[in-house]
């Protein structure tokens, strides 16, 4: 190998191709390969170009910078600065095996930095492993793009689907309220507190992407980050700390892409059957409160197969709303004979739900028992790190501690909650960790900042899996990370506002779902209506209603009372609004067949529920720029409304298949746009003409018409009937 490593750099360009090829064939058809160019290196993994070195645009530079960290709530603001930056221009490449390069970057002798390029034997398992020297803290890595490049992925991402043009901090942190500045909501929230949040700010970032020259790119560290994909020629991804190792895959399609991040990072299990037998009914106040709202649901018709309580272990009162009282028991004063009822209403088909965070209220006895034993995150000074949560005081226990761990997963999790007979909980929060904090791990605070969701994720996952109960027990988190794939069981969408907002509001779910299911988790919801209701904004109830006819396709339904529920309209708020939502949630059950393979195939092959259109019409150029539509499985296209007070909606059908619209039956040829009658209850769904499902959606469509009360009854039947009415009246006055 030594004489070949030899030639490779010296011999005509013919026979580099021919030595390129060699080992491509001997290393596997996508194995990495170096090649020389005039002015420097190209890395390509299985014929895709990753990386081009020239000395005037050199791929690697290193350096040291100072990056200062304020946060308040949960929401983080982050100034950076340079100190120091060096690009490394000189390169020298060895092959020590058929399946290794080693690269060393350098720049006149002074800094030097080794790339080693390793292929292994999966389609995942091809590595890039870069080393800085210790006095430096800051890499800067450019990454090949072309000019009609596109990028998905980092995370969950609610502005935009396509990443390129834009640069993307990989930070956990509250979402923001808003998030577009210069608009009123953001612009109020930030007066008040900074709590306004940006384009970028997320709950779940991650620095994975996905390209559309169908490779991905997964990086390994813990640090902060930034992936910028604004320069037309590099994805620019600074590093913070130590590089780490960087992996990556291509294949031929985006499905195979998917299942090597599913290789890599984990995949969901399969959802408990029960979660598809009807909407999970988001409801609080005391045991005949809740009561009282089910009987209610039921009585127009709704399916109800839980009742998510979130109080139930108390709750305060603070300016921004009603909140819970952070202490994980059960409020037996609030919530009387709450156990007897779970195991009656159980018998019914109906569960109880609740929630847990991994924060615990000074005011609690459970805080008394975890600072006694040391079990929190710690300060500088040793003492117990305490952040204000809004009015009240919290400690966050430390996960990396192997005792603090094992008290929460057991003697809160599975005795106050798995115990006490709840089917599954929202597992809340997880990412309002300041940097300064100090964890019993000794890993810094800013490389356990982004870890610790994950970190959650597998508190909540073992407690279940130990007591037996994975498969019966659903939990959902809006915190995470790379790792939360291999740990949590469903996420939702966090804190939407109560709009139609591009930024913050009904239509962001969308592109949310679609980023995180190509960065490698498959199963997402949402809060019904949104959340977050400030500065005189509430919920309508044409709101609620829309989001519930997108909720029809996703893997879940769960409805939210929201942050001011007396203020905004609930599904209870009238007869009408739950006779509409029974009919919705009838069309999610009568699609259960259909959602249950998708589910399986997600914890199978990591093939995210709601996906992309380019995941499988990749030939269709047009199909990279759509965000807000979505394959709801690989037959069913999803096309919600997301504006006010519309009843009808355009729609871009892929081609390469002809698509029926549910609703009237007909058939479209792929390749165009077209426009469809979208009253509210029905938004609008097209399913491939060639489907094996086609004869269940005919089927969904035929026994789920809209209500007489409906819609399309006021917009299509009711001029009819008026005119028949007049024609009557107007003969007979003639004949008086």
């Amino acid at each position: 190998m030594a004489a070949l490593r030899g030639v490779y750099f010296q011999c005509p360009k013919f026979v580099h191709h021919v030595l390129i090829w060699t080992i491509l064939f001997t290393s596997g058809c996508r194995a990495f390969t170096v090649r020389q160019t005039s002015d420097g290196v190209d890395v390509l993994l299985g014929g895709t170009l990753l990386l081009r070195h020239e000395r005037a645009n050199p791929a690697i530079s290193v350096g040291t910078g100072t990056t200062v960290f304020r946060e308040l709530h949960g929401n983080f603001n982050i100034s950076d600065t340079v100190d120091s930056r060096v690009a490394l221009p000189d390169v020298a490449v060895t092959q020590p095996s058929p399946s290794e390069y080693r690269l060393v970057f350098s720049s006149g002798g002074n800094y030097q930095t080794e790339m080693r390029l390793m292929t292994g034997n999966k389609g995942y398992d091809h590595v890039m492993n870069i080393s800085i020297p210790g006095n430096l803290d800051r890499t800067w890595l450019r990454l090949y793009a072309d000019d009609g490049e596109h990028v998905y992925g980092g995370g969950e991402q609610f502005t935009y689907f396509d990443l390129r043009g834009r640069s993307f901090p990989i930070w956990t942190r509250e979402q923001g309220v808003g998030r577009q500045p210069g608009t009123f909501v953001t612009d109020e929230a930030n007066r008040r507190d900074g709590g306004g949040g940006d384009y970028h700010t997320t709950y779940w970032p991650q620095p994975t992407f996905v390209s559309s020259r169908r490779y991905f790119c997964h990086f390994t560290t813990t640090d902060y980050m930034i992936m910028d994909f604004s320069d037309t020629n590099a994805h620019v991804i600074q590093m913070w700390g130590s590089p780490g190792v960087i992996h990556f895959g291509s294949a031929a399609n985006f499905r195979e892409i998917s299942e090597q991040i599913g290789e890599l990072l984990g995949r969901q299990p399969e959802l408990p059957d029960w979660v598809h037998d009807g909407a999970i009914l988001g409801v609080q106040g005391g045991t005949s409160e809740v009561l009282r709202y089910l009987e209610q649901a039921e009585a127009q018709g709704v399916k109800v197969n839980a009742l998510w309580i979130q109080d139930w272990a108390g709750r305060i009162t603070t300016s921004f709303g009603r909140r819970l009282f952070w202490n994980w028991a059960w409020d037996e004063n609030q919530y009387p004979g709450l156990r007897q009822e779970i195991v009656r209403q159980k018998e019914r088909g109906v569960r109880f739900l609740g929630y847990i965070n991994p924060h615990l209220n000074k005011l609690g006895d459970l805080y008394t028992i975890a600072d006694s034993r040391g079990y929190f995150v710690k300060n500088s000074t040793g003492q117990t790190y305490i952040q204000d949560f809004g009015e009240f005081f919290c400690g966050t226990i430390d996960l990396t501690n192997p005792a603090a761990f094992q008290w929460y997963k057991n003697e809160v999790i599975v005795k106050n909650m798995i115990e006490l007979g709840l089917a599954g909980w929202m597992a809340d929060f997880g990412e309002y960790l300041p940097p300064d904090m100090v964890f019993h791990n000794g890993v810094p605070g800013r490389e356990m900042h982004n870890l610790y969701p994950a970190l959650w994720a597998k508190a909540n996952r073992e407690a279940v899996e130990e007591s037996g109960k994975l498969g019966e027990i659903v939990f959902w988190m809006r915190a995470g990370f790379s790792g939360s794939q291999n740990y949590s069981v469903m996420s939702w969408a966090g804190d939407q506002f109560v709009d139609y907002s591009l930024g913050d509001g009904l239509a962001s779910v969308i592109p949310a779902a679609l980023s995180l299911g190509v960065s490698g988790y498959g199963l997402s919801h949402f809060d019904i209506g949104g959340f977050t209701s400030l500065f005189g904004i509430t919920r309508t109830e044409e709101l609620l209603l829309r989001y519930t006819e997108m909720a029809v396709f996703t893997p879940m339904i769960r409805t939210h009372e929201g942050n001011r529920p007396a203020d905004n309209w609930q599904v209870y708020s009238s007869d009408s609004t739950l006779q509409h939502f029974a009919r919705l949630v009838d069309v999610h059950v009568s699609l259960k067949d259909y959602i249950r393979e998708l589910v399986q195939n997600n914890s199978r092959y990591n093939l995210p529920v709601q996906r992309p259109l380019f995941f499988h019409y990749q030939e269709d150029p047009a199909v990279y720029s759509i965000k807000y539509q979505y394959l709801f499985g690989p037959d069913v296209l999803v096309a919600p409304v997301y504006m006010e007070g519309v009843d009808s909606w355009q729609v871009y059908l892929p081609e390469g298949d002809t698509w029926v619209h549910l609703w009237s039956d007909r058939s479209y040829d792929g390749g165009q746009l077209v426009t469809v009658d979208a009253p509210l209850g029905q938004t609008p769904f097209f399913f491939r003409a060639a489907s094996r499902w086609a004869s269940l959606f005919r089927t969904v469509a035929r026994d789920n018409p809209l209500p007489v009360n409906g819609t399309s009854f006021h917009r299509i039947i009711l001029p009819y009937v008026t005119a028949i009415i007049a024609i009557f009246v107007f003969f007979w006055f003639r004949n008086q």
